[in-house]
């Protein structure tokens, strides 16, 4: 789309402003000079002799915008104003920092532009100006926040990589404790003395499970993050697949003297990415496990031959207030704690892969009376969701 307020910059050249900027030029370095050093007191010297040698580039390149009657100039300046803003970034300046510069630089060139036409400046002189300003600030952001991004990614890379790590080789490492710790357990159970090992070893067995869990929910929540998660359709058996669930959570469960039930029948059936919904269920039983002290945690399933098939996963733990609920789901968000730790993403985690579902995923509760968590998906899921 053609940008009419550009090509007054571009093509309607202005010999007076062009001349009035370089005859002002060693003028407005030094006021900026000044203005900079007071304005961004934490710029060391190194940044402010960078900063003289950049601006009578750019002051130059405005020039020469200004008096030019085709754009090559103006995209010269573009260049100009990405360099600036990449050295910036280099020097450890805030894009905050950059934004000031340029203010600075607006208001003294205008100044002194005006103070050597010794004149108003007509509409089409001002806009141009200003232009040129406009040109220099936008590109000098862009460029500074590219790079910031670039470094940002990398970042991400790397913990993505650090997470990977976590995911396979420390995790084995981890299992294979649990083993060993398994194997002790059996022996010592036999023997009374042993009793108060027994708990520390019941203890060290959580641990490594909560710490399993939490890697896991950093590499879902990454994936999801990515944009990496396929959905892929199969049958899923509603009854084995919570046995599994429940059969993965019974340590936790048995530790914290929880039951584990659940209500399904026999044959139900639904199409779905079974690992997704491995996933939803994973957290929502790890939350009610974790929050909740006594009673039981229950999943539900009922699908009553319509479309749509309900599993909830009900617990009888402290509950979760009114103005907590509406947040619940959002990431590093988290309800009432009541001292147990957590990284806040299991619940995100979940919503995400419900979306991935075409699923509704809500949560009721009343504080003192426990909490339902109800996951809501289509019983046939096509290969296109």
């Amino acid at each position: 789309m053609k940008n009419r307020s550009m090509d007054l910059l571009k093509y309607q050249p202005f010999p007076a402003l062009a001349e009035a900027v370089r005859v002002k030029a060693d003028v407005v370095i030094e006021r900026w000079q000044t203005a900079v050093q007071r304005t961004l007191p934490n710029a060391n010297e190194l940044s402010i002799n960078q900063l003289r040698n950049d601006l009578p580039r750019i002051l130059l390149m405005i020039a020469e915008a200004l008096e030019a009657d085709e754009p090559k100039a103006t995209k010269a300046l573009m260049d100009e104003a990405v360099n600036h803003g990449e050295v910036r970034y280099d020097q450890n300046f805030n894009i905050g920092d950059v934004l000031i510069e340029y203010s600075l630089l607006r208001r003294l060139l205008c100044e002194e532009v005006l103070n050597q036409l010794d004149r108003e400046m007509t509409v089409e002189e001002l806009s141009a100006l200003n232009l040129a300003v406009d040109v220099a600030v936008r590109r000098g952001v862009v460029s500074f926040a590219a790079e910031q991004r670039s470094e940002l990614q990398a970042v991400v890379e790397a913990q993505t990589k650090y997470l990977s790590f976590l995911s396979h080789d420390l995790r084995g490492g981890l299992n294979g404790v649990l083993l060993m710790i398994e194997v002790l357990r059996r022996d010592l159970v036999k023997e009374p003395k042993f009793s108060e090992s027994l708990e520390d070893l019941d203890v060290m067995r959580r641990s490594i499970l909560e710490t399993v869990g939490t890697m896991d929910r950093f590499l879902h929540a990454e994936r999801f993050r990515k944009g990496k998660v396929q959905v892929r359709p199969g049958k899923i058996d509603v009854k084995r697949l919570v046995n599994e669930v429940t059969t993965h959570f019974s340590y936790l469960a048995k530790d914290k003297k929880l039951a584990l039930a659940h209500e399904v029948e026999d044959g139900v059936a639904i199409t779905s990415d079974k690992e997704l919904v491995t996933v939803i269920l994973q957290n929502l039983v790890a939350n009610a496990v974790k929050y909740s002290s006594q009673g039981e945690v229950r999943i539900k399933v009922g699908c009553n031959g319509g479309d749509l098939c309900r599993i909830s996963v009900i617990d009888q733990g402290p509950g979760i207030s009114e103005e907590k609920l509406t947040e619940l789901f959002t990431s590093f968000t988290r309800g009432e704690t009541h001292g147990q730790p957590g990284t806040g993403l299991g619940l995100s985690i979940a919503r995400q892969a419900a979306d991935l579902l075409k699923a509704k995923l809500w949560a009721e509760s009343k504080l003192g009376q426990g909490s339902a968590f109800h996951l809501e998906l289509p019983r046939e899921l096509s290969s296109q969701a």
